[in-house]
């Protein structure tokens, strides 16, 4: 039986844990609030330093954060080559042709973003750039999401 409606805390585990350790017994207690607080986010860690892309950056939590840029299905194979002749090297992009995405670093998708509201236009239609915060497994639970173009 769990002790609230707030936590994952057997009723009573704590005391249990104390008794034992009183009593001269090996113990090893973890708290859910340590579970949650700390296990969780170091399995966070080591997730996303085996799944981070080149261009994915690790937070202290463990969440990647990244650039996406969104466009019209006819202009992502000229955006590609805009980013080819900007000499990106291709581990520092992802094109996924079935969404119609580029997925970057923060600081490219940040550069391209002020590149294009200095502009005013771009040669690519409806573009959209977007910082994305995630976690680190296949198609990971989106944490924050914030437009900047």
């Amino acid at each position: 039986m769990l002790s609230d409606d707030e936590s994952n805390t057997v009723k009573g585990s704590a005391e249990t844990a104390k008794t034992a350790f009183d009593a001269g017994g090996k113990v090893n207690f973890c708290s859910s609030r340590y579970k949650d607080a700390v296990q969780l986010r170091l399995r966070f860690l080591r997730t996303a330093q085996q799944n981070a892309r080149a261009f994915d950056e690790i937070t202290p939590d463990g969440t990647l954060v990244y650039g996406k840029i969104k466009l019209e299905k006819q202009y992502l194979q000229p955006f590609i080559s805009f980013l080819a002749e900007m000499e990106l090297p291709p581990d520092a992009y992802f094109a996924d042709e079935e969404k119609n995405t580029v997925e970057t670093a923060c600081g490219i998708a940040e550069e391209l973003a002020a590149i294009f509201a200095e502009d005013g236009t771009t040669d690519f239609g409806d573009i959209k750039i977007e910082l994305i915060e995630r976690y680190p497994f296949e198609n990971g639970f989106v944490v924050d999401c914030g437009q900047i173009y």
